[in-house]
């Protein structure tokens, strides 16, 4: 379920991934003459030759030295660009059937990992366990399970609903019992639950993630070892929020916010709209302070808080009619979105760890990966720089840079197969030739 529908109905190092030991790794395959953008450095290198056995690279050469043994197949890379296996680390996948659909075509876009931020438990735990036996042909997936939320007057299967500390931390072990890879934490939990999932999460040795809720502080989030932040925060513009001069005032305000939501939900009333309308967003957007956002950045990069930015999905909050948004809000919140663009690039340049998302089905109008990376650049990223959002960042995340992210001998051959070199233009990056999974070419 995407960002957009959650919001309007409520409010550590991650886990390594699962064993490749179950993996169906493909057989041998050469790669030849091609120019190789590996994410590990910044110049590409020309005329390169690469040799996949076992489902790893296991040599690259110039073109002119490393040949094909006889009897193997050949991808002739001429023109060609061959950069790694591109991540997206926010999607919901949903039930079963449709995360098979999904996964498939979020291959044919050059998507060789997802982070899966909230979905049916059963389903996501049986389609990644498909994706590792060889049953479901999909990429690499990291999954969370249901959100945790508060106490909620609606059960759904993406939200876990807890009423107080004991069945809060009761959810963490349970979750991490079942096998998920993390916890996610959704907008509509109080402060003291979420104080208890954090606690149970850092004693369980299990990392959390998610939004930060209204009722929580950026800096407290990032020192209670949340581990991603998704959205910016979330639609209460948590990290913006974390740079206003007015920080303890706004707070205060997104709290009352938060309850008028939690009352209007009580009473089968249409969900509030105050945080989205301009007498809030343009106080976000006119208080912004330029140290408070340094230090705010340095606590991230000090407490290894990554971010999840998914500039493509934020926008689109505006874009319910029904909410009847005024020409004044539609204003305030261009100028709030492109303040959460120049936060990314600061972000950027602080060495806080950016991580490209969607939070959107595969094939979304402007929101695929390829827009992501390109909402990225024009936020001021270099192309070398967004492509590592989706490639070497989540390995490092994940605590898999030993065997993913860049183009090097040893690592599984999850890459892709470019038609024009995603450097000069990084939208060449969705000029997708082959993908190869697992050192076996995707044929769909």
């Amino acid at each position: 379920m995407s960002f957009r529908v959650v919001a309007s109905l409520a409010l550590c190092c991650c886990a390594s991934l699962p064993s490749y030991a179950q993996r169906q790794h493909g057989g041998a395959l050469f790669i030849r003459d091609v120019t190789i953008i590996d994410c590990a450095q910044d110049s590409p290198q020309t005329h390169m030759s690469v040799f996949i056995s076992g489902g790893h690279i296991t040599s690259i050469g110039a073109n002119t030295k490393l040949k094909p043994p006889k009897g193997i197949e050949v991808l002739d890379g001429h023109g060609k660009y061959l950069i790694p296996g591109l991540w997206n680390m926010h999607v919901h996948l949903g039930s079963y059937e449709a995360g098979k659909r999904a996964l498939s075509a979020y291959l044919a876009e050059g998507i060789t990992g997802v982070r899966d931020m909230g979905s049916p438990l059963d389903d996501i735990l049986k389609l990644r366990q498909g994706s590792l036996d060889g049953s479901v042909v999909a990429p690499i997936l990291v999954v969370a399970g249901p959100m945790i939320q508060g106490p909620l007057p609606f059960r759904m299967p993406v939200f876990v609903s807890v009423s107080n500390e004991a069945a809060a931390r009761g959810e963490v072990k349970t979750l991490k019992t079942r096998g998920v890879d993390f916890i996610k934490v959704q907008d509509a939990i109080p402060y003291d639950l979420y104080l208890a999932v954090a606690g149970e999460a850092r004693r369980d040795h299990i990392p959390f993630v998610g939004h930060i809720p209204p009722v929580v502080l950026p800096e407290k989030a990032s020192a209670l070892g949340q581990r991603s932040v998704e959205h910016m925060g979330g639609r209460f513009w948590g990290v913006l929020l974390g740079a206003s001069k007015r920080e303890a005032e706004l707070h205060q305000q997104e709290v009352q916010m938060y309850h008028d939501l939690l009352a209007a939900l009580e009473n089968k009333q249409p969900p509030p709209t105050a945080n989205m309308r301009a007498a809030f967003t343009r106080a976000i957007v006119e208080t912004y302070d330029p140290q408070k956002a340094a230090d705010l950045l340095a606590t991230f990069r000090r407490n290894h808080t990554w971010q999840c930015p998914t500039l493509v999905v934020l926008p689109m909050l505006w874009k319910d009619g029904e909410m009847h948004y005024t020409p004044e809000d539609l204003t305030w919140a261009g100028r709030l979105t492109a303040m959460n663009a120049k936060m990314v690039l600061l972000m950027q340049n602080a060495g806080v760890g950016l991580l490209a998302g969607t939070d959107l089905p595969p094939g979304a109008a402007n929101g695929t990966i390829h827009d992501e990376l390109a909402a990225l650049v024009k936020a001021g990223l270099s192309p070398m720089q967004a492509l590592r959002t989706a490639t070497c960042n989540p390995a490092k995340f994940l605590n898999e840079s030993h065997r993913i992210g860049t183009i090097q001998k040893g690592k599984v051959a999850n890459l892709v197969l470019l038609e024009a070199n995603p450097l000069e233009d990084i939208r060449n990056s969705a000029k997708v030739s082959t993908v190869v999974l697992a050192g076996r070419v995707v044929r769909q």
